[in-house]
């Protein structure tokens, strides 16, 4: 048994008297276990408020909405249909403009050298 197992072990026996314990989901408004539903949000896990007032399947759903539908579109560059994007550029993009800098005559000078490897095929 390593230091870490014994934390949790003891981390366990501290919180006990929270086993019992059920919170109403300020979401979806659903009564669930304290700790077994809800994440642990401070330090201190023997306190009933350190845990979060949503549940965790209500908090993933969030993030995932977060994630997924926040800010799709079609890409101005690459013309990419329904990907994550910013200013317009999907993250592909914003990469290659980041490796090649904003100066224009960089830029020109790469769309050379790529019609010239493309000629040359």
């Amino acid at each position: 048994m390593d230091d870490k197992d014994i934390h949790d072990i003891l981390e366990q026996v501290e919180s006990q008297h929270l086993f019992m314990e059920n919170r109403v989901c300020r979401v979806c408004g659903t009564e669930k276990s304290l700790l077994a539903d809800f994440y642990k949000c401070r330090k201190d896990h023997t306190l009933k408020s350190s845990y979060s007032y949503e549940c965790k399947e209500c908090a993933k759903k969030r993030v995932l909405e977060n994630y997924y539908d926040t800010g799709r579109g079609t890409c101005n560059i690459c013309n990419t249909v329904d990907v994550k994007i910013v200013n317009d550029v999907c993250k592909n993009c914003k990469k290659a403009l980041n490796i090649l800098g904003n100066d224009l005559d960089t830029l020109e000078k790469a769309v050379l050298y790529l019609k010239k490897i493309s000629e040359d095929k």
